[in-house]
């Protein structure tokens, strides 16, 4: 190789690694702008050129103009030089514009994380439908109001972390009760329904309030829908309080609306249940009619005495502290007393008296063509005679009490409103002290 050649092939060399280091360097550094990956590809041509001409003393080299390439020893050699560094710059910029600009970057790292934790919460609440479905399981074979309440608040416990506490509100639009609770611990958190709660259950829209990461979920729960806005459908409320962020917000949201849901078929299969038993003929327990039979002959009986203008009274009579009774002799001894109760109704009543057992340890009565005054003596010897009869439980003799409640059905009058009277009457009794009877207002 003559000497002549070696300045030209060590600037060729040089041009090369200037242009590579320089356009690496600006596509290794991300804050680089474009403008800037051009200007190092050219400055590092050019910086080797000008070394080269600096050790081989070819002024030539750093020439760039085509009419001046024909000088001796390296004008062509500069002129390639820096048509490559323009050509790497074009090239820089090409790539950068392909990648996007740093705030880009950023911004698509950001939504990449979000995605992932996303992901990650999604995949963590997949992991709940069996829960779910566990849930559903057991709301699907409850029967009782206090058994359904107990299986719903424990449901939404197991389903999500992060729940501080729940309640389960059940009742009508006018009294909504907590018959179920639950804290993060585990113990009874009990508390009373207040606006939201009987807003939630009139208007059926579930309420969400949140504090930072704190929320506070009421979700509706509705029975009988068919009975549409009739003040007497069972309905009820799903309270939930819960920490959570906003991507786990929105997928707890969905999960305690599907519970809510599945909450409300379960409590429509119980109020089914109560309308079936309702629907009996007779009370298995006492022979006396059952509820739905006593308030169809209430309608009638009402209808009737309106056409021949003579008096309709409801006699309402319910056992003194039978769940203490229960308590302390138990449930067979219960069931006696019940019994008990109902042949003195049969006995003491006139003949011609229709007598049910209302629910529970409650008893009702129809009775024409008496007034108040006479009602009112027909309940007191009812209340002597529960009074004066023990109840005969093993060897022992336990006396037992009723409160009754007397009403008139008035001229316009609904029959069911004179029914609520005496009803009222009744607890008026119970709260005067008990083993006494009270005329409705």
């Amino acid at each position: 190789m003559t000497r002549g050649l070696q300045p030209s092939i060590a600037s060729l060399i040089g041009l090369c690694l200037g242009s590579g280091s320089a356009a690496s360097v600006s596509l290794l550094v991300p804050e680089w702008s474009p403008l800037l990956g051009i200007v190092a590809a050219v400055v590092g041509c050019g910086a080797w050129v000008l070394a080269g001409a600096a050790v081989y003393g070819r002024a030539g080299m750093l020439l760039f103009l085509p009419a001046l390439a024909a000088l001796p020893g390296g004008g062509w050699l500069a002129l390639g030089g820096w048509t490559v560094a323009a050509a790497i710059g074009l090239w820089v910029l090409h790539q950068r514009a392909a990648v996007g600009d740093p705030a880009q970057i950023r911004s698509l790292r950001a939504e990449l994380r979000d995605a992932e934790h996303e992901r990650t919460l999604l995949h963590r609440h997949i992991q709940r439908y069996p829960v779910l479905l566990e849930a559903c399981l057991e709301l699907s074979a409850v029967r009782e109001l206090g058994q359904f309440a107990h299986v719903l608040c424990q449901g939404t416990r197991e389903l999500l972390p992060g729940i501080t506490c729940v309640r389960v509100f059940l009742g009508t639009i006018e009294r909504q009760s907590c018959l179920a609770s639950v804290n993060a611990e585990g113990n009874p958190h009990p508390g009373e329904a207040g606006v939201d709660q009987f807003y939630v259950a009139c208007e059926a829209r579930p309420l969400i309030r949140r504090n930072g990461r704190e929320v506070h979920l009421l979700i509706p729960l509705r029975g009988d829908r068919r009975q549409g806005d009739n003040n007497e459908t069972l309905r009820g409320v799903l309270e939930v309080q819960l920490t959570t962020d906003d991507v786990g917000d929105r997928l707890a949201l969905e999960l305690l609306g599907a519970l809510g849901r599945l909450g409300g078929l379960g409590l429509a299969a119980v109020d089914l249940v109560n309308q079936a038993r309702s629907l009996a003929l007779r009370d298995d327990l006492t022979g006396l009619f059952g509820q739905h039979e006593f308030l169809r002959r209430l309608d009638e009986q009402a209808a009737a005495c309106r056409r021949h203008d003579v008096e309709l009274g409801v006699i309402m009579c319910d056992m003194d502290h039978l769940k203490r009774f229960n308590d302390r002799h138990g449930h067979p001894a219960g069931d006696t007393a019940l019994r008990q109760v109902a042949a003195i109704l049969t006995r003491v009543l006139p003949d011609d008296a229709i007598v049910c057992r209302y629910g529970g340890e409650e008893f009702a009565a129809i009775i024409v063509s008496r007034p108040l005054a006479r009602m009112e003596l027909i309940a007191k010897a009812v209340r002597a005679a529960i009074a004066d009869e023990p109840v005969a439980v093993g060897e022992q003799a336990v006396r037992v009490t009723a409160s009754l409640g007397v009403a008139v059905m008035g001229a316009e009058e609904n029959p069911r409103a004179t029914l609520q009277r005496a009803d009222a009457a009744c607890y008026a009794a119970k709260a005067a002290g008990r083993n006494r009877v009270e005329l409705a207002s």
